[in-house]
């Protein structure tokens, strides 16, 4: 009887796990057609958008007030076992360029299923010192890359220059990805201004 009970707790917590990761992973957006892509070669949409968004910390940021610098948006799901393994990466590239014009924030999706303390632990423990948005559904179907199914999985980022343009899309990080991240990023903060 013991035997049939262990069964069914660990069919249950894989199912459990297996349900979390996918939920994670791929932040389901609807209707992802109806916004232009920023990449949108008719020009449509040409680099940071005039949004306001509100900080983690309460306070509210302009995303076009960060033009003139080079800026990576940072789209992340804090329960996201795969974004809180290059979390880390990314508060250190802002660190180490800081000083030379990188803007890094963390936009973390609107993800109905991760509280406020999940997303403070998350930037807690990647050591996140710059700013963390609440993302709007709008700039996640603007710039993030669809799965053929039409939802977007995290973490993925864009990068734009120093006049604002879209220059570099970076989608579902792996280890080996880093280093062309880095040479990227560090690209435009040489060439851009």
């Amino acid at each position: 009887m013991l035997r049939f009970y262990r069964t069914i707790i660990y069919a249950l917590v894989s199912m459990i796990a297996v349900f979390g990761l996918g939920l994670c992973a791929l932040a389901a957006i609807d209707q992802a057609d109806q916004l232009p892509r920023a990449d949108d070669p008719s020009g449509s949409v040409t680099g940071v958008p005039d949004y306001e968004l509100e900080t983690l910390k309460g306070t509210t940021l302009r995303l076009s007030s960060l033009r003139g610098h080079v800026v990576l948006l940072d789209f992340f799901s804090a329960t996201c076992p795969h974004c809180q393994a290059h979390a880390p990466f990314v508060a250190e590239l802002a660190k180490r360029y800081r000083e030379r014009g990188l803007i890094v924030i963390n936009m973390c999706a609107n993800n109905p299923y991760v509280d406020r303390g999940e997303v403070e632990k998350y930037v807690r423990n990647a050591g996140i010192e710059n700013d963390v948005v609440w993302t709007p559904s709008e700039l996640i179907r603007l710039y993030l890359t669809p799965l053929p199914d039409g939802r977007y999985g995290v973490p993925q980022a864009v990068l734009f220059g120093y006049d604002g343009r879209l220059v570099a899309r970076f989608s579902a990080w792996e280890e080996k990805d880093k280093e062309q991240i880095e040479q990227t990023i560090v690209k435009y903060l040489t060439n851009s201004k």
